[in-house]
């Protein structure tokens, strides 16, 4: 009996190899590998140029929420525009500053941006105004996708565009 309860409860290659291509499949490789489903019309991506300018202000220092670094500002885009509407895809896209908030060393995500001073290195929110530490480079590691992924259901859109499943 009781080696039948060491074969039951033993975990041979073939059940480890699974579980570990069943993780590397669920943990995202790049913001684009979120969305799962409705590609076609919904896309999240590092925000263009284009994007950014459009939210250059002057903002005055006043109290800072954190300071966020290896920070990046991610683009959530309704896409699949008419040729007419292409005009108006940058104000259909939502940005965020996701990055590493200095307080807690702990991946963090915002709300919408409404205002970004690259001169002062202050980025305000909706409700908040966030000091800029060092920029990330290129995509965001995986611990930031997967706060991304996080945030996408803490808003009640992941189901909706097939976010991996993650909750903290």
């Amino acid at each position: 009996m009781t080696s039948d309860r060491r074969k039951r409860g033993s975990t041979n290659a073939a059940d480890v190899r699974g579980i570990q291509e069943t993780l590397e499949h669920m943990i995202p490789k790049s913001l684009d590998d979120i969305v799962r489903k409705s590609r076609d019309r919904f896309q999240i991506a590092l925000a263009t140029a284009e994007e950014l300018a459009g939210l250059a202000a002057t903002i005055e220092a006043g109290p800072i929420r954190d300071t966020i670094t290896e920070w990046r500002i991610i683009a959530f885009r309704a896409i699949g525009l008419s040729v007419d509407a292409q005009t108006q895809a940058v104000s259909r896209s939502l940005l965020l500053l996701l990055g590493r908030a200095a307080g807690t060393r702990c991946p963090w995500i915002t709300s919408a941006v409404t205002e970004i001073d690259i001169d002062r290195r202050l980025v305000r929110t909706q409700n908040s105004v966030y000091r800029l530490g060092a920029r990330g480079e290129g995509e965001p590691p995986q611990e930031d996708l997967i706060c991304v992924c996080a945030a996408t259901h803490r808003w009640g859109v992941g189901k909706r565009i097939g976010a991996p499943a993650f909750f903290y």
